[in-house]
């Protein structure tokens, strides 16, 4: 499997996004504990629990990226690839996958112990209790896969229906019980390698090297504009 790379200039702009996020949490701490020793230790800890995240999952990223190296060179991955979301900005998505077998958005969560999912709400076990979890792992996966499918038929229309998976993937939790899931809920990279394996064939070299050209080269225009819903459809009342 060949790895790809995105340019640096998305890489700033996300980020840029990230420290606007950052220093609004530390004005909120500040506001609520004020600027003595108690905000700065709020602050403190923030930043020590935004680091060791980061390194966590960095860590399973990378086990996840090496174990695919196994695939032939037919096949194209980026690692933290961004794409374009309907409001202009950009998400980014752990490892993008692209091959015959279709493109696989993968996200990995190095979440620890217990989980429970029924239709993309989540509860995590503390103790005897089931606690509900406030972001939904597998919603935020399947809105990858909404804007991916979006950008890439805008550019390229003739693509198959269904080519793209969004798979979520828990490498190291204890347990895990999805049901009703909007994405594929994976525990273990070796389950992840099986769905992929197990995925027929439906994008040709062609259009694996185009998609993968699209995502390398990938542009964020600076006067995108977020794209319309649509209007409800307005229903009559029926007639008695």
């Amino acid at each position: 499997m060949r790895t790809l790379q995105q340019s640096p200039s998305l890489r700033a702009v996300f980020q840029q996004k990230i420290d606007t996020k950052k220093s609004t949490k530390h004005q909120e701490i500040h506001e609520r504990l004020g600027d003595g020793f108690l905000g700065g230790l709020g602050s403190f800890m923030f930043e020590f629990k935004q680091t060791t995240n980061k390194f966590k999952g960095n860590m399973g990223e990378w086990g996840v990226s090496l174990l695919l190296q196994s695939f032939p060179d037919t096949w194209v991955i980026f690692n933290n690839a961004f794409i374009p979301t309907n409001s202009g900005s950009l998400t980014e998505i752990d490892h993008l996958i692209i091959g015959e077998s279709g493109v696989f958005l993968v996200e990995v969560k190095t979440w620890k112990g217990s989980f429970s999912a029924y239709k993309d709400k989540w509860k995590r076990r503390e103790g005897n209790n089931w606690v509900a979890v406030d972001n939904s792992p597998t919603s935020q996966s399947i809105y990858h896969q909404k804007m991916f499918s979006q950008w890439i038929t805008s550019l390229m229309p003739n693509l198959p229906n269904g080519f793209v998976a969004a798979p979520l993937v828990f490498p190291i939790a204890t347990w895990i019980g999805a049901n009703d899931c909007s994405v594929p809920v994976l525990q273990g990279i070796p389950a992840l390698l099986q769905m992929i394996n197990s995925s027929p064939d439906c994008l040709t070299p062609m259009q694996v090297q185009a998609i993968a050209q699209a995502v390398e080269n990938l542009i964020l225009p600076t006067n995108t504009k977020p794209i319309p819903k649509p209007k409800p459809v307005k229903r009559q009342n029926p007639i008695i």
